[in-house]
């Protein structure tokens, strides 16, 4: 007769007894009133700087756009007439005087027309002095002397002089080019000359912008050195993109995708060159980059209740809070 075995415990009698023992007198966790009274203290103080963030908060608006540097008191010089270019006389940075050449262009037939009606007006005067009371050649002198005169102010078109005292800027033209009238030659800089931004923000934030605001631009390809400048001007007419390109001008209207309507913003530079990592730069004519300015400026907690908007601002705390937080913002 086989005995049965007995079977195999997993625990030990004693571990068994012992867990059998607890009952429901079992703690399944152990707190430390000491670490639970510092959680306690931090989430209020977590809660308490949570509040002071949504109302002292700052939530700003930005309009961007693209903007470019104006110098003033720059003359662009233009084509009178159509012509072949056969001599540039200036390079940029050269100092010239009211009147100096600057550009000549082919003139063969303004130099013999000229030359044709200063002979015959000399033979015409010739011949009056021999023949004082000749009222034919009296007549023709007068002829001659309005078609020297035709000639003469032909002949002047033919060669582009400076209209005032500066600096020479951007030469658009060479030698042996073909010039159409209203083509763009070259600029001469006056030499008090200032620079100013012209941005094209938005024409919907037209009502927030102001003359006094703070302008933030940025030069293309100079992106560690922001300028802050301040409006100057704000356009009063909101233009389309056509509008706007006519603005800018044949050489730059390429250089900017408009996609909307625009409104256009000055501000002037306090100085007409800036430095950046030890380097001198001046500011030419032309260059480009990105602005932006600040259209609204609100706490962080309307965002998240809108209807605290109409009344938040009379509490008294808050007003004060808002004016040393916007007092701080201006010193620093």
């Amino acid at each position: 007769m086989t005995t049965a075995k007995a079977p195999i415990q997993l625990f030990r009698r004693e571990a068994i007894d012992h867990q059998r023992s607890k009952g429901l007198r079992a703690e399944l966790l152990a707190i430390d009133p000491e670490a639970t009274s510092w959680g306690f203290r931090l989430l209020c103080a977590g809660m308490a700087m949570a509040l002071l963030f949504f109302v002292l908060g700052r939530l700003n608006e930005y309009a961007s756009g693209p903007a470019f540097v104006r110098l003033d008191g720059s003359t662009t010089i233009t084509a009178s007439a159509a012509g072949l270019v056969t001599k540039v006389l200036v390079v940029p940075g050269d100092r010239v005087e009211k009147g100096d050449v600057l550009v000549r262009l082919h003139a063969t037939d303004e130099v013999d027309q000229l030359e044709t009606a200063t002979r015959e007006l000399e033979s015409q005067i010739e011949r009056l002095l021999l023949h004082p009371d000749d009222a034919v050649t009296r007549a023709a002198i007068v002829s001659l002397r309005s078609q020297r005169d035709l000639a003469q102010e032909r002949l002047d078109q033919r060669t582009v002089r400076a209209p005032h005292r500066g600096t020479i800027g951007d030469v658009r033209v060479r030698e042996g080019q073909v010039v159409d009238p209203g083509l763009r030659m070259l600029d001469l800089q006056d030499v008090a000359s200032t620079a100013t931004v012209v941005a094209l923000l938005p024409g919907r934030y037209r009502p927030m912008l102001h003359a006094g605001d703070k302008l933030r631009f940025e030069l293309d390809g100079f992106h560690h050195r922001a300028h802050e400048l301040v409006v100057s001007h704000v356009g009063d007419q909101i233009v389309g993109p056509t509008e706007a390109a006519r603005y800018l001008g044949r050489d730059l209207a390429d250089a900017f995708a408009l996609g909307g309507p625009v409104v256009l913003v000055q501000a002037a530079l306090d100085r007409p060159s800036f430095d950046l990592d030890g380097e001198h730069y001046d500011f030419a004519g032309g260059m480009y980059g990105k602005a932006e300015a600040v259209v609204r400026n609100e706490p962080i907690a309307y965002a998240f209740v809108p209807s605290l908007k109409p009344w938040a601002e009379q509490i008294r705390p808050l007003e004060w809070a808002y004016r040393l937080q916007r007092w701080i913002r201006n010193v620093g």
